[in-house]
């Protein structure tokens, strides 16, 4: 059977499938996308090899030369340092903003010597009442739980709940 190469889908399809191959951490994955990645290649009457080096040409595997790898070192090198000049000049432009905003607010009158009133209180309208409600640590407990019974990891839980991984963990130690 003459080999066919892969349409732009299913080039995609098989680098996503590679990218969990040679990413997983856990064995069975890594298994179970060699498998699936070795059943693509094979409709398409390619070895898993083959597919990869057709699929993935940019890969590095000794065929770049020495001069090629230093080109691509050097190109992103300077577009490293463009994005460096960059942010510097944004953050000083920033800085000069809010410096000369400050003079303006300082002419105009900003009473320096006015005690501040504290932090702002939301506005009370007919469309938004701030709510006087303080979830409770039981709260907290059930939202942590429903959570990882839907299937959240424990760090996304955790990001989620506005709550420690350790207590996150243990939590799920006490719902199992």
């Amino acid at each position: 059977m003459k080999a066919r190469g892969f349409d732009d889908r299913e080039k995609e399809r098989f680098r996503k499938i590679v990218g969990v191959m040679d990413g997983a951490t856990i064995d069975g994955e890594r298994a179970a996308a060699k498998e699936a990645a070795t059943r693509l290649a094979a409709i398409y009457g390619m070895t898993l090899e083959e597919a990869k080096r057709e699929a993935m040409p940019e890969t590095d595997d000794g065929r770049i030369s020495d001069e090629e790898r230093r080109a691509r070192r050097s190109d992103f090198d300077a577009w490293a340092a463009s994005r460096a000049r960059m942010t510097e000049a944004q953050e000083r432009a920033e800085r000069y903003r809010y410096e000369q905003a400050k003079r303006e607010a300082e002419a105009r009158g900003l009473d320096k010597d006015r005690p501040s009133r504290g932090p702002a209180k939301p506005r009370v309208t007919r469309a938004y009442r701030p709510s006087r409600y303080r979830p409770t640590d039981e709260d907290r407990f059930r939202l942590i739980a429903g959570l990882l019974r839907d299937g959240a990891s424990l760090r996304r839980a955790a990001d989620l709940a506005d709550a420690s991984a350790n207590e996150v963990a243990r939590i799920w130690l006490l719902i199992r």
